[in-house]
C-alpha cells in the first residue's frame, strides 16, 4: 500500500514537549477564581471546585522523587460542537 504525503508527514511528526515540562517543574498557585455572574449559584453546584486558584507549571531547580503512578486518559472520539479535536 502506498502512503500519501500526508500519511508520511504525520508518521514522522514528533510532538513538542512544552518548555515548562522539559526539566524540573513546580506548581505555582495564582489568585482564586470566580465566575463573572451567579457566583453563589455556581458555588452550590460545584462546591469542590468553584473558586480554586489558577495554577501554572513553572521551571524550578528543586528536585523531588515521587512514587510512580498509573494514569488513565479517556479521549472522546470525533469532532463535535463544543468538543475537542484530539
Amino acid at each position: 500500500m502506498t502512503k500519501s504525503a500526508l500519511q508520511i508527514a504525520r508518521a514522522t511528526y514528533q510532538p513538542k514537549l512544552p518548555k515548562a515540562l522539559r526539566g524540573s517543574v513546580k506548581v505555582s498557585e495564582g489568585a482564586a477564581t470566580q465566575s463573572v455572574a451567579d457566583q453563589e449559584a455556581i458555588k452550590k453546584l460545584f462546591p469542590n471546585t468553584y473558586g480554586m486558584p489558577l495554577i501554572q507549571f513553572v521551571e524550578s531547580n528543586e528536585t523531588a522523587n515521587f512514587p510512580a503512578v498509573n494514569v488513565g486518559v479517556i479521549l472522546s472520539g470525533g469532532q463535535a460542537p463544543g468538543g475537542h479535536n484530539v
